[in-house]
């Protein structure tokens, strides 16, 4: 038998350096070797080619004008072929890939673009990571390439969808996110390194140990300096310098942060002093003690810590913009958008404040980060129809100078409103937002529920999108909404049947299509005798068991089960952790 073999080269800086990964024209051999001086991202590069072509079967690979070699990284050839790309100047995610006669040429700069290059070349042959659990190999035994020239690197700088799955480090990086929450280690080239996340204040200033000393660094309430529910006194300069001292102390303790949060406390009450109310005064918002107190902090580290910037919110009563304070360039501040209509795109309607305050801050600041919500956090599984808002905000955030996007998701469990769909949708829209999320809406239902049962769930979409666009939709939303009213509901609850009966041929997809109609259950579940008594009333037939025990009995064990494609069991229907079982028990009783 004729043995061909595509033989992938590598030469790094140095020219003795060299990778070679082979797929001989005998199923499954892969044989591959990295040199000692490669950085673990670029190893793993090759690793996961190795992987991707052996399980989609390749034996050969070719251009149109015949057999092709792939050369990872800055190769001679590589360098010859694309004189005009020094991968030393490429920025940390930005990667080229280029065919050139009998070559395909894959650069990236460090410490992720070669590894984001490979996941985009795997990316152009058919892969597909949808979840953690499920991904897409296509079978291809003889596969011919076009010749193109891709030079790609992302809109947002920081991208971090916050959803169960997405914590799953290798999905995480297949999808090309890079944010802190995803656990990324150096064979990933890392990701935005936080020290400090979020709601920061007390982690810097501990009122256990300081207010009975300090009791003027905390918030003056009414009269009282207090440590409950409160802040910090952000412009008294001793809490200050406190808090410069003990962020450079857990800065020499990570020196792998690039940021650092000094962050409100999640709640309200801001610090009433003349001094502190005389600035948000002169500057017509709360933020601007906020802000002095990031900027003091940022001014303070700047050559020490050269490259770590200073994060902080506007949140809630400090979301608006100040007039004339900016933030210091290494200070980034993150617009939270937790009190809009989510059902409506963020820059039009009853959102027109938000998007206000967006073009105010990006006024103000060049590193503005945005800290959006996409899921019911009081009912995980209800429908939150943000479906057809999701590509729209993420385009307005990049117009309106937004370098950074956090997408605060069901994060500590799966099963959530249409969150595989949600999650890979905006991994994909992270790093490039002026993609068509339509398009990929429907490609990915089509990939992981299959051809017909997709088209039942895109009208499932359809539907709710259309229910949305009459009534606010918010995060906290009850199951007792207008968009989910009962002839909404029974519309919806046909399509995902329809998408059972669809699928019954194919184990797999027909679990997963049965764990996300969960989601409309839980509604039926929630308002079981509203709704019963609305049927009896129009003349419909009741599409459930009569007893609703054995209905709750039968949506549990759905719940609770773990798919075939290793999808794990819902372990919570709300951000306080309420388990299905407790939900069930609560809705019986």
């Amino acid at each position: 038998m004729k043995r061909f073999s595509l033989t992938i080269l590598g030469l790094m800086l140095s020219m003795s350096t060299v990778l070679s990964v082979q797929v001989r024209n005998t199923p499954g051999v892969v044989a591959a070797t990295v040199p000692a001086d490669r950085t673990p991202a670029e190893h793993h590069a090759a690793e996961e080619l190795s992987e991707a072509l052996t399980k989609m079967g390749i034996k050969r690979l070719t251009l149109r004008s015949g057999l092709i070699r792939i050369h990872l990284g800055a190769t001679r050839e590589a360098v010859h072929d694309c004189p005009d790309i020094d991968s030393n100047k490429l920025g940390p995610d930005e990667f080229v890939i280029r065919t050139v006669k009998d070559r395909l040429d894959v650069l990236g700069g460090r410490p992720r673009g070669l590894l984001n290059g490979v996941h985009r070349l795997l990316h152009i042959l058919g892969v597909r990571w949808w979840t953690p659990w499920a991904a897409d190999y296509p079978k291809n035994t003889y596969l011919t390439l076009a010749p193109f020239n891709i030079h790609e690197k992302p809109v947002f700088e920081y991208r971090d969808p916050y959803w169960h799955g997405a914590f799953q480090t290798e999905w995480a990086s297949r999808n090309l996110c890079n944010g802190w929450n995803e656990g990324l280690k150096d064979v990933h080239g890392n990701g935005t390194v936080y020290e400090g996340f979020v709601h920061t204040y007390y982690a810097l200033v501990d009122p256990k140990t300081q207010f009975a000393v300090h009791p003027e660094w905390f918030s003056l309430i009414g009269g009282k300096r207090t440590a409950e529910n409160a802040q910090l006194c952000t412009t008294n300069p001793e809490l200050r310098k406190y808090v410069l001292e003990q962020v450079r102390k857990r800065l020499r303790a990570n020196p792998k942060a690039t940021i650092v949060s000094v962050s409100q406390n999640d709640c309200f009450n801001p610090c009433q002093c003349d001094i502190c109310q005389a600035l948000a005064k002169t500057e017509g918002s709360q933020s601007a003690p906020v802000i002095a107190l990031a900027n003091y902090v940022a001014d303070g580290i700047r050559h020490q810590f050269p490259n770590v910037a200073v994060d902080t919110l506007a949140y809630q009563w400090s979301r608006h913009a100040p007039k004339t304070l900016k933030p210091k360039p290494n200070v980034i501040v993150r617009l939270c958008s937790i009190e809009c209509d989510f059902g409506t795109p963020l820059d039009q309607g009853r959102n027109i404040p938000f998007a206000t305050d967006i073009k105010d801050w990006s006024r103000l600041t060049r590193r503005l980060y945005i800290w959006d919500y996409v899921t019911n956090f009081r009912h995980y599984l209800q429908p939150l129809p943000d479906y057809a808002t999701i590509g729209p905000n993420m385009r307005f955030f990049a117009a309106n100078g937004g370098k950074g996007l956090f997408e605060e998701g069901d994060y500590n469990s799966e099963g959530g409103d249409m969150g595989e769909l949600k999650n890979w949708l905006q991994a994909q829209l992270l790093w490039n937002p002026n993609q068509d999320d339509r398009k990929l809406t429907d490609e990915f239902l089509r990939g992981y529920y299959g051809p017909v049962a997709a088209g039942f769930i895109r009208k499932y979409l359809d539907l709710m999108i259309a229910a949305a666009a009459l009534t606010p939709i918010s995060i906290f939303d009850g199951t007792d909404k207008p968009y989910l009213s009962y002839k909404t509901m029974r519309e919806a609850e046909r399509n995902w049947k329809l998408a059972e009966d669809q699928s019954a041929m194919d184990s797999v997809r027909l679990a997963r299509v049965r764990r996300s109609h969960l989601g409309v259950q839980y509604v039926w579940l929630s308002r079981w005798n509203a709704f019963r008594s609305e049927a009896q009333t129009a003349g419909d037939s009741w599409p459930f068991p009569d007893s609703k025990e054995e209905a709750a009995r039968q949506w549990l064990a759905l719940a609770e089960s773990k798919l075939p494609d290793g999808t794990p069991p819902v372990k919570a229907v709300d951000e306080g952790g309420e388990t299905p079982a407790a939900f069930i028990a609560k809705i019986k009783g």
